[in-house]
């Protein structure tokens, strides 16, 4: 029996290997013929005369962009890839006589092929004349917060029915109702730095303002939505906060060879689950309290997204008021807590970092902040504590601070969140804008094969589109005069994107922004510190930077946060 009993491990052992090695040699089969495929596009845009960088068909560009990622610092973010092959057009593109408007670029089998609009008209030409569905790799990322029965994951009619359903609540009238509701989150996030900051106008303790941002975007977003309010600033995070964040942090967008492993994780997979389930039991009661109020009372006010959710789901019954066994209906359920949850994930991130950019470029640019600040006092008046009562009183105080206006949204252009991204398609092209030189100027690149990506970034910080396209200069939103230099040109601001997918919850954040900027610039000064960090944490390690800042864009397949979280210390104006 002992001889059997060993004959029969090795038979189990010898199959085992022979599985594995099967496996390996059928991946690296598909990987090689993979690999194959996608050089090969790459050398046929060469033969069709498109501006390429130096292409190899062994490394494709991971050599070229290895080097140039390699002048700032490992952890800062991938989106400046595309800002740094533009700074360094000439030396990428020598045969060319401008930067060219699209980057095709190779980093398989770390990326997909792609292709990057770093022009106002050619970006346009993929999201606005023509919006092309959103990239697999998109819709790959958000399965496990939404499992994409969200109004971002959506295309074609299916995207258009939800779009309009959901369009009321986002509203400029909506939001403007609201207005008091987002200021009280508003003025706990006034309170939270104000404890701190030191006493008698001395500089508190330094913190990472990032996580106190994230929270006041939590808060304002869950109130904004469910109509309760959270208290994320002041007391623990909610599970909500907790199961949302953590589903963030095990993201993927680009699935490769060296995150393959902890792709797969089966760790990874169940704490997915579970926060999906944790997500779901804790949203479930709000739809179903406000269904069993609508039950009875038979009215919808569009308030709330869920007033919205359950007149769509009302709609699609075709109940027309009494919303009948919606509150135990799975298919309802799932598809509004994935409609809430990518809301909850697009609403906090950007606006929580957005604020951040916001206080370091007003802290860089004294005499911004005092112009922003002499608005202020013109428009809501000379006490800043009085502020808040003053916008309750008239919400359309917040329209006539114009410059305010204008250093918000060039604060978004200096420091721009990801663009969108999109699927090439089998007989769509983009088209050499005029003045993209003749190399490329009326030629037809193809978007077939190609994750296609709105470069803002780029677009955002090209010399070719805004004058001093570097500099913190609020008076480019203010020019109405079409032949001014200044004047910002068409398509060309795109931190929201542009086109019908256009972000749709950009109202809610310059409303939230523009409120917080009104509490709290003359309250408080507000500046990084990093040596007090760097004492904190006992670090001695290299003082990265990127364009001379300590304050860069960090993060992998996530959208971009500012490195450490943005450290400074907080003091009272006098």
């Amino acid at each position: 029996m002992g001889l059997l009993s060993n004959f029969q491990n090795h038979d189990s052992s010898y199959l085992l290997l022979q599985s594995v090695t099967a496996l390996l040699v059928t991946a690296s089969a598909y990987g090689l013929y993979r690999g194959y495929q996608v050089r090969s596009m790459f050398q046929s845009l060469k033969k069709q005369g498109i501006p390429l960088m130096p292409h190899s068909m062994i490394f494709g560009h991971l050599e070229v962009i290895g080097k140039l990622m390699s002048r700032i610092p490992s952890d800062a973010h991938g989106d400046y890839m595309m800002v740094l092959i533009q700074e360094n057009w000439k030396e990428l593109f020598p045969g060319c006589s401008k930067c060219p408007p699209v980057l095709y670029i190779d980093l398989w089998p770390f990326a997909p092929p792609m292709l990057i609009s770093i022009n106002p008209d050619t970006s346009a030409q993929c999201t606005q004349d023509y919006s092309l569905p959103k990239a697999y790799q998109q819709k790959r990322t958000l399965y496990p917060l939404t499992r994409n029965r969200d109004v971002s994951s959506m295309e074609g009619a299916e995207w258009k029915v939800w779009r309009k359903r959901l369009n009321p609540g986002f509203s400029i009238q909506n939001i403007t109702s609201r207005i008091s509701d987002i200021l009280e989150e508003v003025e706990v996030f006034v309170g939270v730095l104000e404890a701190r900051a030191g006493n008698d106008g001395a500089w508190g303790e330094v913190f990472p303002l990032e996580n106190a941002t994230t929270n006041l975007a939590m808060d304002v977003i869950l109130r904004f939505f469910l109509n309760k309010r959270f208290h994320q600033q002041t007391g623990p995070r909610s599970p909500i906060t907790v199961a949302l964040l953590d589903t963030i942090s095990r993201m993927y967008f680009y699935v490769n060879i060296f995150n393959f492993l902890s792709y797969i994780s089966p760790w990874r997979h169940f704490k997915l689950w579970l926060n999906y389930r944790t997500l779901f039991n804790s949203l479930s009661p709000f739809l179903t309290e406000r269904i069993n109020e609508i039950q009875k009372n038979s009215q919808v006010t569009n308030k709330t997204l869920i007033d919205l959710l359950v007149k769509a789901m009302d709609e699609e019954k075709g109940t027309n008021g009494a919303a009948g066994d919606l509150s135990t209906n799975t298919d309802f359920l799932e598809t509004a807590i994935g409609q809430i949850t990518t809301f909850l994930f697009a609403g906090h991130d950007t606006t929580a970092s957005t604020i951040c950019w916001l206080f370091r470029l007003l802290e860089q640019h004294p005499d911004i902040l005092s112009k922003l600040r002499a608005e202020h006092d013109a428009i809501l008046g000379p006490d800043p504590s009085q502020a808040a009562a003053a916008l309750r009183a008239n919400p359309q105080l917040l329209n006539a601070l114009t410059y305010t206006n204008a250093v918000l949204k060039e604060s978004t252009r200096v420091h721009t969140n990801v663009g969108t991204m999109r699927r090439g398609e089998p007989g769509f092209f983009l088209t050499g804008p005029p003045g993209s030189g003749p190399e490329c100027e009326g030629k037809q690149m193809p978007t077939d094969g190609f994750v296609v990506w709105d470069g803002n970034f780029a677009i955002h910080r090209s010399p070719d589109v805004w004058p001093r396209p570097n500099k913190f200069i609020p008076e480019r939103f203010l020019v109405t005069d079409e032949n001014d230099p200044l004047h910002p040109p068409k398509n060309a601001w795109r931190f929201f994107e542009l086109g019908p997918r256009g972000c749709i919850g950009q109202h809610l954040a310059m409303v939230e922004i523009k409120l917080v900027m009104a509490l709290v610039v003359r309250r408080f000064d507000i500046e990084c510190a990093w040596d007090e960090w760097d004492s904190k944490r006992n670090f001695k390690g290299p003082q990265n930077m990127v364009w001379g800042d300590r304050c860069y864009q960090v993060g992998g397949d996530s959208p971009p946060h500012v490195k450490d979280g943005m450290p400074v210390h907080v003091r009272v104006r006098g």
